[in-house]
């Protein structure tokens, strides 16, 4: 080989090293770090599982069998996940409570009388914990009619209060009788033509009294507040605001970056676990769009 070849070949190399070294900081810098940061702006990663009803049949989106959520929790258990609440997060941000490594969060929304008939004895096994976001209205009247019909009952407030005595639950908002599309209401949205005078009056009424009822049942007070649907608006941010709610869950897919900003805890994403998904996967798939966050 001349000396000219060389020459060519050596610069070749160095330019494919230059190239390499730009390629591997890009990865490093679209990298969210998953453990907490040891400065004054700590940031830490908190995937956030949405759950709705586990029970023997009916399975979908929102409906898996007590396995499959059994096989959830093994899964984090072997894999070194802390389950947190709500109270825990809001803690961190505000009071500066250490979070443990590879903190989650299980959330359930309604409160079907399954979590308490499945999820909970599970809860208590594997010693992990859940929020439980409540509709109210259906846990009044079902602890009325005492109606145990798997598909549509709700669990009574002696059952809300047994588990979250246990520390294995916690419990927060999911309005009073705000779950349901109907009259042109969609959730917690304010109607078309709706003045914002009588809309804010209205869902301040609806949200103030199931945190009513949760205080009186459990005498614990909510201050974490779950969209129906997912749907919300700023007029409706405005008001779980002004109410003290200090975060919200929504059902924007994604994983959250939570630092010691209280803006941070507005709007949370979550990860719908349907059946017949893999818990691991969901978790990496939803890390990997940390990739493209600008959080």
């Amino acid at each position: 080989m001349d000396k000219k070849a060389k020459v060519n070949l050596l610069s070749r190399g160095i330019l494919i090293g230059i190239l390499i070294t730009l390629v591997l900081n890009l990865i490093k810098d679209s990298v969210v770090e998953v453990y907490p940061v040891l400065s004054e702006n700590q940031k830490i990663c908190v995937p956030i599982i949405m759950y709705h009803q586990v029970k023997n049949y009916g399975y979908g989106k929102d409906v898996i069998s007590p396995y499959e959520f059994e096989s959830d929790l093994v899964y984090l258990k072997e894999n070194n996940y802390t389950t947190i609440t709500m109270n825990d997060l809001i803690d961190y941000v505000y009071n500066d409570k250490q979070l443990p490594k590879n903190p989650i969060v299980l959330s359930f929304d309604d409160g079907h009388l399954s979590i308490y008939k499945y999820v909970y004895p599970l809860l208590k096994e594997y010693d992990m914990k859940i929020v439980l976001s409540v509709i109210g209205k259906g846990i009044d009247d079902f602890t009325k009619v005492h109606d145990e019909n798997m598909a549509y009952s709700h669990v009574t407030w002696d059952q809300i209060k047994e588990m979250k005595e246990s520390g294995h639950i916690e419990v927060q908002n999911h309005s009073y009788n705000l779950h349901t599309c109907n009259n042109g209401r969609i959730g917690c949205l304010q109607k078309r033509n709706e003045s914002l005078e009588d809309y804010q009056l209205l869902l301040s009424d609806d949200l103030e009294k199931c945190q009513n009822q949760i205080v009186i049942n459990t005498g614990s007070v909510p201050n974490t507040f779950a969209y129906p649907y997912g749907e919300t608006s700023e007029n409706c941010d405005s008001v779980v605001r002004q109410l003290g709610f200090k975060a919200t869950l929504s059902c924007r897919y994604g994983v959250n970056i939570i630092e010691k900003n209280p803006e941070k805890l507005y709007g949370l994403k979550r990860i719908c676990r349907a059946h017949n998904e893999y818990v691991g996967k969901l978790i990496k798939e939803g890390m990997e769009t940390l990739k493209y966050s600008s959080e």
